[in-house]
């Protein structure tokens, strides 16, 4: 039997979950296209990526926040002739602090880069998508998509988009050929936890955190079995079916004590 050769994009590649990612494809002896802003990290994602199997790596660093970059990742794969038949929407990061004391300007480039960036790489790879007779899109949100984050408020809010927009899109797709999903991760081990200056929160996370490889082989699995919502981690399944039955302030209670600095 033979297996397909993936041609597959990852925005946020260079490490986490979007690094795990390639690496399952790369198994695959798929081709990948790696998008992130540090070009040197990017770069030994793609040595370990061939070395893993990969047909094919090409790099490109570019700061996804800045809505330029967008269409400029298409263009730099259609001039690579880079056929995309998967998109995986990674790229992203979250702001800790109360809504008031942050900086405005970096919450907003926040919410580009988890909206506003996945949904426009969606909507200009899909054309490329549609060329083949089986393509795919992978959205990373977050289970904090699942409630309101007393301190994360824009951030948990910006991953409730992505998964209400996944499952309006997947839905409009339906009879196409084009399988759209969501990874809806818990606490994973990633760089996360510094970028968002939860430093004083790693001990609790910790304990309940997964690794991103663990998670990227569900998401992948997911996907390719045209998964809407990808829940990775038996706590993590059992937190979103606990969080509708309960009270919303109790939820948020409990979730800005997780965060909260002492």
């Amino acid at each position: 039997m033979s297996t397909v050769q993936h041609k597959v994009v990852v925005t946020g590649a260079s490490q986490g979950i979007g690094a795990a990612i390639a690496e399952v494809y790369a198994k695959k002896g798929a081709e990948l296209f790696l998008v992130a802003r540090n070009e040197a990290k990017l770069k030994e994602v793609a040595d370990r990526c061939l070395q893993a199997g990969a047909s094919r790596v090409e790099v490109f660093a570019v700061d996804l926040s800045n809505p330029e970059s967008w269409a400029s990742v298409v263009n730099q794969a259609e001039t690579r002739k880079f056929q995309a038949d998967t998109l995986v929407n990674n790229a992203g990061y979250g702001v800790w602090g109360e809504f008031e004391k942050l900086s405005l300007e970096e919450q907003l480039k926040n919410m580009r880069l988890n909206m506003d960036c996945v949904v426009s790489l969606t909507h200009l790879f899909l054309p490329m998508l549609r060329k083949h007779q089986k393509s795919y899109v992978l959205n990373v949100a977050s289970t904090t998509a699942y409630q309101a984050m007393p301190t994360f408020a824009v951030y948990a809010a910006s991953k409730s988009f992505v998964l209400s927009f996944t499952r309006a899109i997947h839905h409009e797709l339906k009879k196409s050929g084009v399988v759209i999903s969501c990874l809806v991760p818990g606490a994973t081990s990633t760089g996360f936890i510094s970028r968002a200056g939860l430093e004083h929160a790693a001990e609790k996370a910790e304990k309940v955190s997964m690794e991103p490889m663990a998670v990227a082989k569900i998401g992948v699995e997911g996907l390719l079995k045209a998964k809407l919502e990808i829940v990775p981690g038996f706590v993590n399944v059992l937190s979103k079916g606990l969080v509708p039955l309960l009270p919303k302030g109790l939820v948020e209670s409990a979730a800005a004590s997780i965060y909260e600095k002492k």
